[in-house]
């Protein structure tokens, strides 16, 4: 069995990693290619085929208010625009449930050029552009006037209804960073602009214009980081899969965000670890938002089994974070029931016992990619909200700002063992 990568985090702490580019409603130059009433038709098909295609799509939503609420933007869609029509769309899927459910956005929606992150109840700028430093580090207090609180509570409209909190945490700020969304949410006016107002550590603030703009491949490369220096987890952020050797505390520390090669990956790590004095294995998966989980547990598993040594309390650990999604929660599941690894850091951002393994479906007129779920899988016997860590370690600001690690100075810590 397989599980896709579902990319949900759209603006990340580690820079912008957009949903799958599709098929537009519309040309560069914004002339529309689809007419109302070809909208109309698209819905009816969504409407038709997502009942069809997902293994269980009433699981969250009863029928009469899918229905109800298909009806409602049918009749509404002669009087909206094409960004607010995607977004309804948007809104409905959110209503299944399940994070695996959901509309692509189209190519052409655009971002503010800011990259933003949850520290408890602070959405901090962690990454922005070079003419918006400003905001660099700062809080964000209002956007469009609106509080950010009443903000996040908007955005729920768009995200899966029965996830739970740490994938709202995870995704929610890409949301948030899409005039779009906001603009169809009733938060900011129209998507040319959005006022936000910012707040520093001393109790200052400063209100922003920000203009969005279309991301290509150069987005955010000149954009400035908040933070002073980075950890070892925030490097070589293009690389699915790497690992480095600490020599201090005889630590192998793995890098592990994609299911890319990972065999031949797995193979080239532990005949490192065969090869230097180990004592210590760290896999970090917070950054791992899925893949196929059976290649975790062909390649990884069996090897840890292999050595004793490192399968031991106290010499295994894994990382896990609000975007460890997918094959990637599985694979945590299965660490903890299969060896002696302690799970360290945040909740995972997926219910274990949901509807996932998804496939695609495009829409006949406009083009829009629509993933739904096809299996429901119950990977703990309890109905948790979370794969819970075994210690929990949040992100904080002051860490991150420092460049510092938490979960892995707690791992390091000689007062540990």
């Amino acid at each position: 069995m397989k599980k896709i990568t579902i990319a949900l985090a759209l603006v990340s702490l580690f820079g912008v990693s957009l949903l799958p580019n599709i098929g537009t409603p519309q040309h560069a130059g914004g002339a529309p290619t689809v007419s109302k009433g070809q909208w109309r038709e698209d819905l009816q098909y969504l409407a038709r085929e997502l009942p069809k295609r997902h293994k269980n799509l009433f699981h969250t939503v009863s029928r009469e208010q899918f229905e109800r609420t298909v009806a409602e933007l049918d009749t509404a869609i002669p009087s909206l625009e094409d960004h607010q029509i995607v977004v309804r769309m948007l809104q409905i899927t959110a209503m299944i449930g399940d994070a695996h459910t959901y509309v692509h956005l189209p190519q052409t929606f655009k971002l503010y050029p800011v990259s933003l992150y949850w520290f408890g109840s602070d959405l901090r700028v962690v990454r922005a552009a070079p003419e918006n430093k400003q905001a660099l580090g700062a809080k964000v207090v209002k956007v469009g006037g609106m509080n950010i609180s009443d903000v996040q509570t908007r955005l729920l409209k768009v995200l899966s209804q029965s996830e739970n909190e740490w994938f709202v945490l995870n995704n929610s700020p890409g949301y948030m960073a899409r005039p779009e969304v906001l603009q169809t949410l009733g938060i900011v006016p129209n998507v040319s602009r959005a006022e936000f107002i910012f707040e520093d550590d001393q109790g200052k603030q400063c209100t922003l214009d920000l203009t969005p703009v279309v991301p290509d491949a150069s987005f955010n490369s000149l954009w400035l980081k908040a933070a002073t220096s980075e950890p070892l987890s925030r490097q070589k952020q293009n690389e699915p899969f790497w690992f480095s050797y600490l020599p201090e505390s005889q630590t192998v520390y793995v890098n592990f965000k994609g299911y890319d090669s990972l065999s031949e990956n797995a193979r080239k790590l532990f005949q490192f670890v065969d090869s230097n004095s180990t004592k210590r294995l760290v896999i970090d998966m917070r950054q791992n938002g899925g893949g196929d989980f059976t290649k975790g547990r062909s390649s990884l598993l069996p090897a840890i089994k292999q050595r004793p040594a490192i399968n031991q309390k106290g010499h295994l650990f894994v990382i896990i974070g609000r975007r460890t999604f997918s094959a990637a929660m599985t694979n945590a599941i299965d660490f903890r029931k299969e060896t002696s690894a302690i799970l360290v850091g945040e909740p995972a951002g997926e219910r274990p016992n949901s509807y996932q393994e998804n496939d695609e479906m495009k829409l006949p007129n406009s083009g829009l990619v629509v993933s739904y779920s096809t299996k429901y899988y119950k990977f703990l016997d309890e109905d948790a909200p979370a794969v819970m860590p075994d210690k929990r370690i949040d992100p904080n600001w002051l860490d991150f700002k420092a460049g510092r690690d938490p979960v892995m100075d707690w791992i390091l810590s000689p007062s540990r063992t």
